[in-house]
């Protein structure tokens, strides 16, 4: 079992500034795991890590539609093995922008949510499209990723 977490330190929050969101991924079983790559975001490639904010059950922050699919190559190095009950930071190597650079512009409570989606219909969706090498190696690891789809429980901030 996987899941995903998400703190902010503190709290509440004035709005005109983005809340310091933070992610850990945990599991209670060894696991093999990428983090956010180029592309994960916007949904172009896999792992898609897909964030959202809401107010009120509307969202008000979410990624765009994917503009490039030109995202970089998927590293052997992209790949983390965890430990039972380790935990993981996906954004080690890139933010995610949508809680980055979102602004709560009034009061209220936002629901921050984060989905993990490794369900791809073939191991090829989760390489890059430009510079991809070591593809055999590679791809044997994306086989090795357990195949899912979780989000995370709401982490509800307090603008002020």
């Amino acid at each position: 079992m996987i899941r995903i977490e998400l703190t902010a330190p503190g709290g509440p929050y004035p709005a005109g500034k983005p809340v310091p969101v933070t992610v850990s991924v945990v599991s209670t079983s060894d696991v093999l795991l990428v983090g956010v790559l180029d592309g994960s975001e916007d949904g172009s490639r896999y792992p898609r890590y897909r964030p959202t904010v809401s107010l009120g059950g509307r969202v008000v922050a979410a990624p765009p539609a994917p503009e490039d699919p030109l995202v970089g190559p998927l590293r052997l190095s992209d790949f983390v093995r965890l430990a039972p009950g380790e935990p993981y930071d996906p954004c080690t190597t890139r933010t995610l922008a949508t809680f980055e650079t979102f602004v709560p512009d009034g009061p209220g409570s936002y629901a921050y949510e984060l989905t993990l989606d490794t369900e791809s219909d073939t191991p090829e969706q989760w390489l890059g499209r430009v510079g991809q090498t070591d593809v055999p190696e590679v791809l044997t690891l994306v086989r090795e990723v357990p195949r899912l789809r979780i989000t995370s429980s709401p982490l509800v901030v307090e603008i002020r």
